[in-house]
């Protein structure tokens, strides 16, 4: 089995300059990643993280929270009058305590996730949703009575259950010391009716409406941002500036490594040649020559260049499109930014070669080309690693420098490893083959029916110019041919056809070799 041989100092030096070049040396000029990605999601502006200034000005300047507004919206009044109703009949709940009211008892109607909190939302104000709507509606009006209400006021739920907890022996000892008092004062009758109404709170149940107001309320600020056509817009725009920026850097990197590539070349030879002979004329025309042969260098690649380009550029797109699909649910910190970027470049030559194999590689190949692929997004995902772990410490003069040369480093040995062991791995060696024979087979089949469809078209051609036969014949005989529908059925009638004119092939029938041996003599 034949094994590649890696001249590791050339394939070191080639990885790093082109790395050097790419991914960690003009990034700096065409990307700014930042946590969170470059769209504004809902989860990362309500942890105040923004991708634009523009939303962040908007949050800024909701103004103050209205109270009146949110109490005088019509929903909550036709709420209250409902409930006015049901009181009097001695119909209505308190939907905190599960408890029926009684005559006496003080209502209070209460938004379960507060106008405060909905009015400082900054999920809300991202969606570009009214907070007196949002607030009053049906899943988010509770009728509890007035204790539990003014014990709430407006912190969320998860915090006033909370609270409740840790006030609950306490309420309760108090209550008892009330109860075995032979005789209460109005005011200590007041207080014992406060405790036990504060007592009678239905944890669990709170947290479950508290949960349904919430999802409810979520469920209609992710709708509204995310069918929007600013959100469509902002994703569709920032994708279409990623791939632009990425598919630059690869196109630019690339020509500036070729250019470095000449360059290391020809410089030896040029101080070889003029240190001992120098003259202007001499000097201009060596470097005349040189930047000739840089040019020459990248016109004869221009065409890899521009695939590059295109493949960076759909490669730039998705990474920008998943990056913002992620920070919907999470928040993407900038150097996971860069690894889906780099990740999501070489996805798509993997992808393209996999459906496409443009070169017609065997399957065991074919894997090992995508996996070198892979490899690579592999390699330079740890070498951004490295780089924003050196970038943390390195606060010493050319810090930043030393930091970009080790990640690169670590970047094309690990390449260099992944491609060494590919290609000579013991194990890989034995999968490589194994795939292989299954193209190997593919191959022979196609070829099989190559020579079948050259068969016909000859003994065709035989009876056109040689056989004397009239043309009624010649005309049932292809249309025979013609009508049946496989190869099997083919070769009776053209086996029947040979032996009625007496025909003397050029090969022997039956025997594959002698076929071959025909066909290659053509």
């Amino acid at each position: 089995m034949y094994k590649a041989e890696i001249d590791w100092s050339h394939e070191l030096h080639q990885t790093i300059v082109k790395s050097l070049a790419t991914s960690f040396g003009l990034d700096f000029l065409l990307f700014e990643d930042k946590d969170g990605g470059d769209v504004d999601t809902i989860h990362n502006v309500r942890k105040g993280i923004y991708a634009t200034e523009k939303e962040k000005e908007q949050y800024d300047n909701r103004g103050k929270y209205d109270s009146h507004k949110y109490h005088s919206h019509p929903n909550y009044i036709a709420t209250n009058k409902q409930g006015k109703i049901a009181h009097q009949q001695g119909e209505l709940y308190d939907e905190y305590t599960d408890n029926v009211f009684s005559i006496n008892d003080k209502k209070n109607l209460d938004h379960v996730i507060s106008g405060n909190e909905i009015h400082d939302d900054a999920g809300r104000i991202l969606a570009d949703m009214k907070g007196e709507d949002l607030a009053n509606a049906e899943s988010n009006l509770c009728f509890t009575n007035e204790n539990i209400n003014k014990k709430k006021q407006d912190k969320p739920m998860e915090q006033f259950i909370l609270k409740l907890q840790n006030k609950r022996i306490e309420n309760q000892k108090k209550i008892a010391e009330l109860k075995n008092k032979p005789h209460l004062t109005e005011q200590e009758q007041k207080e014992l009716k406060k405790l036990e109404n504060i007592d009678n709170a239905d944890l669990a149940k709170m947290k479950k409406i508290d949960e349904k107001a919430r999802a409810d309320y979520d469920h209609k600020i992710n709708r509204k941002y995310y069918t929007s056509s600013r959100f469509v817009k902002n994703i569709t725009k920032q994708a279409v500036i990623s791939g632009f920026k990425m598919a630059t850097r690869q196109m630019l990197g690339l020509i500036l490594a070729e250019a470095w590539f000449e360059l290391k070349e020809s410089i030896p030879a040029i101080y070889k040649k003029n240190r001992q002979d120098f003259t202007i004329n001499g000097f201009i025309n060596d470097l005349t020559s040189t930047f000739n042969n840089i040019w020459d260098r990248i016109k004869k690649k221009f065409h890899t260049f521009f695939i590059d380009f295109k493949d960076s550029a759909i490669g730039g797109v998705l990474s920008s499109i998943n990056t913002t699909l992620i920070n919907i649910f999470f928040t993407t910190q900038k150097q996971i930014v860069k690894i889906l970027r780099e990740i999501w470049g070489n996805l798509v030559q993997a992808i393209k070669l996999i459906f496409f194999n443009p070169q017609s590689l065997p399957l065991g190949q074919l894997i090992k080309e995508v996996g070198k692929i892979v490899g690579a997004g592999i390699a330079i995902s740890c070498g951004v690693m490295v780089n924003s772990m050196l970038s943390q410490v390195s606060t010493f003069p050319f810090g930043a420098e030393i930091a970009v040369f080790c990640s690169t480093l670590v970047t094309g040995i690990i390449t260099l490893g992944v491609t060494y062991y590919l290609e000579n791995g013991e194990v890989c060696q034995k999968i490589w083959s194994f795939l292989d024979k299954f193209s190997d087979s593919t191959k022979r089949l196609n070829f099989y029916r190559e020579v079948n469809k050259e068969l016909d078209c000859y003994l065709l051609k035989l009876y056109q110019l040689e056989f004397n036969i009239d043309t009624e014949k010649l005309d049932a005989f292809s249309l025979r041919l013609s009508s049946v529908n496989n190869e099997l059925e083919r070769s009776f009638i053209l086996e029947e056809e040979i032996k009625e004119r007496n025909i003397k092939l050029p090969y022997e029938k039956g025997n594959p070799d002698s076929v071959k041996s025909w066909l290659n003599s053509l």
